[in-house]
């Protein structure tokens, strides 16, 4: 997603990553306004049915909170360990993420407040699972696209001063490529690629 997405945070907000297009109001397929925190994803994260592929997009809508309060954690607290984000990203996204995010801290930048989902919908699902294919690895991937409210989310300097644009939009569409490196086990769910 450009830039690195940088997850609707700071640094997204900062580079005026933002979409217009998704709104408080959300959709069919809205989540609640929930504020993303971390959590660990548990196994209880969605209900599972006959359909593995309905399943699949359940738990994969379900990790997005972990997945962006997690990033958001990383980004508002300096003296967290940057490899936390292994937790919730698989390579080249975890690795991309940790990079952003010591650019943001190396620069002294400091992001206040958190993102809130609005929504989010699971698209397209693959539960081919080929962990041992060569070159790459072939895992379970779900692709959800996610609405986010950046409006509390700011970021500023060394010295306190906003970095923010004054005409940063209020909301982000994400889309988010999830894999599950241990499927079935509906706590495995990770970010993978953007």
């Amino acid at each position: 997603m450009g830039v690195r997405r940088a997850t609707a945070t700071a640094a997204a907000v900062v580079l005026g990553l933002t979409v217009s297009g998704c709104s408080s109001s959300g959709d069919a397929s809205s989540t609640a306004r929930t504020s993303a925190t971390s959590s660990p994803p548990a196994s209880s994260a969605a209900p599972t049915t006959a359909d593995p592929s309905q399943d699949a997009q359940s738990q994969a809508v379900a990790f997005v909170p972990t997945y962006l309060g997690t990033i958001d954690d990383l980004y508002l607290d300096p003296s967290r360990a940057l490899d936390e984000i292994y937790q919730v990203a698989v390579a080249p996204d975890a690795v991309t993420e940790a990079t952003a995010i010591g650019k943001f801290r190396a620069q002294g930048y400091r992001q206040t407040g958190r993102v809130q989902l609005v929504s989010a919908s699971a698209g397209s699902v693959d539960l081919t699972n080929s962990p041992a294919a060569s070159p790459s690895p072939v895992l379970p991937t779900v692709v959800v696209t996610a609405c986010v409210d950046v409006s509390q989310v700011g970021a500023v300097d060394a010295t306190g001063q906003s970095i923010v644009p004054a005409d940063r939009p209020p909301y982000l569409i994400e889309q988010l490529t999830v894999v599950n490196p241990h499927y079935p086990d509906p706590s495995s769910w990770r970010g993978a690629r953007l």
